[in-house]
């Protein structure tokens, strides 16, 4: 037996020591530094405090006014160009920031606001000039995920929810393979060996990649979870993840080009017995390998054109696929439905989508905005989805009547305001109300007017405002003195609905109400209405200490001013 040296074990402790130290110090850092740095921004940096799809044109304003869309394109530009120079120079640290730059918007999963681009999401401007198609693009590469929901569903099968347990699994053997990789190159450093081929390099050419690899999958899933209903919808940021991964891949191959002109058939050999990334099975192998095969012939590209060729082709077959789990909704949807023409066995398909049984949470009003985009043909099986047993089929059945204004619904939605379920009663409410269904106004004020257990107070408010109760009034000035504020604004909001001049004095009196929630949804409200006479009470919130009420109070100021100047000269006699 070989007895081992007390010099040789000091120096690999030693050295192992040093990896473990320098690996977790890096990933340390990966997670740490990215929440302090969110804290940061938020403290010093205003934005709004909402997301595009509640606020989209008071998210454009902003927009506007930072020229946050060319900072944008310039950001992807400048990071497309880095990675093309390392390319064409062969300098694979351009390659490796510009890989990393892709990543950055995984880290934006940390901001603590309800606004994408706050505190740590100002990375999310990187992807941009794509959320400007759909803001859903950040997860156009949502087949990365296959691998974590066939973990989820094998240990569902044990009733085990291992959400937790899978984002750290990943993110320790990540580490783990990463720590290995730095031990083992740097212990090739000090021998003659030009190729790294023993301890994780039997297994992988590149342990260090994988490490990375693994280890940034596992944050990408842990950091919608950390507080996903502030989150920016919950996105996993898988599109960043995915076009990250294939830039590092891409660095993988550029070296190995290196090693083999360095070192000639001693790395083609060790190349030949080692897997790439980790060993697959070979009928696997194959259907990763067969894209390849058809476009360039060969089982591995062999000089840099055929690199770049091979990774953008991976890159779109993946977004592809992803477009089976992404809804790619326009970054403006305002409700609208596209008229298609009727088909009969889509309509079917549609119903049968509706009403089969599932989770709550996995239903959604997308199938009834494309069964009604058909038209006037589809209503008889809306009108049956509209009292379907089913308690989920109905409610979103109602919620979609009122969300694409389906008036031939109003004798349902009246029928459903006898429902013995208040979650459907109150949908019934709210449609009604969107739908301005006069012929309910009585049978909703009579509600409000007894006390109604079932329906809270401010929704049929809400409801009576849209439909132009003025009756109402009286009761909304007294929710102006409600202690929570939402109520008032809720209150400030149905009069504005009713009678805007008469609304207009609450609205300058509460732009200086203590909270500062009040405060930003009355500047918000302004913005939207810009009364001529607005002018010199918005003036008073301009240095407001909320950043929303200072920055919008300032644009209402300029737009209004710029209304009265297009009224003044349309006003004036042509000379």
């Amino acid at each position: 037996m070989k007895r081992i040296q007390p010099k040789k074990l000091f120096q690999n402790t030693g050295l192992f020591l040093l990896a473990v130290v320098f690996s977790l110090g890096l990933m340390f850092a990966f997670i740490e530094i990215p929440q302090l740095l969110d804290k940061f921004l938020q403290t010093h940096i205003g934005t709004p405090q909402s997301d595009p799809a509640y606020n989209s044109d008071k998210i454009d304003l902003f927009f506007d006014v930072f020229a946050i869309r060319w900072i944008g394109y310039i950001c992807l530009g400048l990071i497309f160009l880095m990675i093309i120079v390392g390319f064409a120079t062969k300098k694979n640290s351009f390659i490796w920031v510009g890989g990393i730059a892709l990543f950055l918007p995984v880290f934006a999963t940390f901001a603590y606001s309800m606004f994408y681009l706050a505190g740590l999401g100002l990375l999310n401007v990187i992807f941009f000039p794509l959320q400007e198609i759909s803001l859903s693009t950040i997860d156009l590469g949502k087949v990365v995920l296959i691998p974590y929901w066939i973990l989820m569903w094998f240990f569902n099968l044990f009733n085990w929810h291992a959400h937790q347990f899978i984002v750290y699994m990943f993110m320790i053997s990540g580490t783990l393979i990463f720590v290995l990789g730095v031990f083992a190159w740097i212990k090739v450093r000090f021998t003659d060996n030009k190729v790294a081929k023993h301890w994780i390099y039997k297994y992988s050419r590149h342990p260090q990649y994988l490490g990375w690899i693994i280890w940034s999958y596992g944050l990408m899933l842990f950091g919608p979870s950390i507080n996903q209903m502030k989150k920016s919808w919950g996105w996993y940021g898988t599109l960043p993840w995915l076009l990250s991964t294939v830039v590092i891949v891409g660095i993988c191959f550029l070296e190995e080009l290196k090693m083999s002109e360095e070192s000639g058939e001693d790395y083609d050999e060790y190349r030949k017995r080692t897997p790439f990334l980790f060993p697959v099975p070979g009928i696997l192998r194959k259907i990763v390998q067969f894209p390849m095969l058809l476009l360039i012939r060969k089982r591995r590209p062999e000089n840099r054109k055929e690199i770049g060729l091979t990774l953008t082709v991976y890159a779109v077959l993946l977004m592809a696929l992803s477009l089976f789990w992404v809804d790619l909704q326009p970054a403006e949807n305002h409700n609208t439905l596209s008229v298609q023409p009727y088909q009969k066995e889509k309509e079917d398909l549609l119903i049968e989508e509706i009403t089969r049984e599932q989770p709550r949470r996995y239903r959604s009003l997308q199938p009834f905005a494309e069964l009604l985009s058909m038209g006037p043909e589809t209503y008889p099986a809306f009108h049956e989805l509209l009292e379907h047993p089913d308690p989920d089929v109905r409610g979103y059945a109602i919620q979609a009547a009122g969300a694409y204004h389906v008036p031939e619904a109003i004798p349902d939605l009246l029928n459903a305001l006898n429902d013995t379920l208040p979650g459907i009663v109150e949908a019934a409410v709210r449609s009604l109300g969107s739908l301005k269904a006069k012929q309910a106004e009585d049978k909703l004020f009579s509600m409000f007017n007894n006390g109604s257990k079932v329906v809270k107070a401010n929704v049929l408010l809400e409801a009576l405002s849209n439909i132009g109760c003025a009756e109402i009034m009286p009761y909304l000035e007294e929710n102006l003195n409600d202690d929570f504020w939402y109520y008032r604004i809720s209150a400030l909001k149905s009069m504005m609905r009713i009678d805007l001049e008469k609304a207009k004095p609450y609205l300058y009196q509460y732009l200086e109400d203590e909270d500062p929630n009040v405060r930003r949804e009355v500047v918000y409200m302004l913005l939207d209405s810009l009364p001529d006479d607005a002018v010199p009470y918005l003036g008073k919130v301009t240095d407001d200490e909320d950043w929303d009420v200072r920055f919008y109070a300032k644009q209402a100021i300029k737009l209004i001013n710029e209304k009265k100047q297009v009224s003044k000269l349309k006003s004036e006699p042509e000379q």
